[in-house]
């Protein structure tokens, strides 16, 4: 209460004397005194509406005291008639009732005054709260974005200083980067002079060894010659001995050459001979598996919730005619079903195709089924 004075100190002075004024008006509007009588021969007394003064504002106060006035005024004009019908009372009984009645109806006008009064007054101070919330909402997203905003610039000095230190350290290794590049060029430099004086001095010592070889070499060649020359005399000598050796060696050396080279070329036909057979045995059992896959597929269903890619390895026995006797899988990537329907596949297949050669026929075959 103290803290409501302290800040509005005119509206609790104006909301005192709203009361005053209530109190007055009350006890001048009161026409039911001992000495009158009443309609029902019983002292009958209006309840006194109690009103709880509130902080309000100066402009509603203000409204609020002139429609009491106005009131209190009509409640004035009500209390002269209702002396001046009292006085009549004793001749009228029939307007006393009626009077009676006014009052009554006047009371329960009052007494809904004052209900309506309490309510607005409940509404005031509901709206009040409401500000009161909403400015304190307010009060709070203010302080939120300004520790948004902290942050923020907190961020973006953060960012600032690692932009900063990454620019230094980018100028450091460039730096870097440059005084090595120099130091490398130096040293090829240096590496390159030293070659080329090294180059230079190689140079000149593999022209002195040269020459000295070259005198050498002169030297050499001149006793070769010499050396040469009785050789040769002597070879031929020994050439013409050998030739003749030779020669006689050559013609059997000959005939022994073709007798190989004819035995070679038999064993070559008898070898190509075989490789043929060989090769048409393979080209015939790959068309005979061929043919024994292709038939399988033709009599295979797809089992329900097969997969592309499943195999079967699988061992089948069969008769000279081809009619399939049994079938054993090895292996399989699929179910049961899959496993199933392979078997079942190569058995509708029955009897399967012949091969072209009849040497390469097996009664026990091992093949995997592939369905695509």
């Amino acid at each position: 209460m103290l803290a409501m004075m302290a800040r509005m100190p005119l509206a609790v002075i104006l909301a005192v004397l709203l009361h005053l004024v209530l109190v007055l008006v009350m006890l001048l509007n009161n026409p039911w005194k001992d000495d009158k009588p009443s309609v029902s021969g019983e002292a009958e007394t209006l309840p006194t509406p109690s009103i709880e003064a509130e902080s309000v504002s100066s402009e509603a106060i203000e409204r609020q005291a002139q429609r009491l006035e106005q009131e209190r005024e009509a409640r004035e004009r009500e209390r002269t008639e209702a002396e001046r019908a009292a006085e009549q009372a004793a001749a009228a009984r029939r307007a006393e009732e009626a009077r009676a009645e006014q009052i009554q109806a006047l009371r329960e006008e009052r007494e809904k005054a004052a209900e309506s009064e309490q309510k607005r007054l409940e509404a005031l101070r509901e709206a009040r709260a409401e500000a009161e919330a909403a400015r304190e909402q307010a009060r709070q997203e203010a302080e939120a974005a300004r520790r948004e905003a902290q942050e923020a610039a907190e961020r973006r000095e953060a960012e600032e200083a690692a932009a900063e230190k990454a620019r230094r350290e980018a100028e450091e290794q460039a730096r870097q980067e440059a005084a090595e590049k120099a130091r490398r060029e130096a040293e090829e430099k240096a590496r390159r002079e030293a070659e080329e004086k090294a180059r230079q001095e190689a140079e000149e010592k593999a022209r002195r060894e040269a020459e000295e070889q070259a005198r050498k070499a002169a030297e050499a060649k001149a006793r070769r010659e010499a050396e040469e020359q009785a050789r040769k005399e002597a070879e031929e000598k020994a050439r013409q001995a050998a030739a003749e050796k030779a020669r006689r060696e050559a013609e059997a050396q000959a005939a022994r050459e073709q007798a190989a080279r004819e035995a070679r070329e038999q064993a070559l036909r008898e070898q190509l001979a075989a490789e043929q057979r060989q090769q048409a045995e393979r080209d015939a059992l790959q068309k005979w598996a061929t043919a024994i896959q292709s038939k399988v597929r033709q009599n295979w269903q797809r089992p329900r919730g097969a997969k592309v890619g499943w195999t079967c390895t699988v061992t089948v026995r069969q008769d000279q005619d081809g009619r399939v006797r049994d079938v054993t899988v090895e292996s399989c990537d699929g179910d049961r079903l899959f496993e199933r329907s392979v078997v079942q596949a190569i058995e509708a297949a029955s009897p399967l195709p012949k091969p072209e050669i009849d040497s390469i026929f097996q009664e026990e075959l091992r093949f995997n089924f592939k369905p695509e």
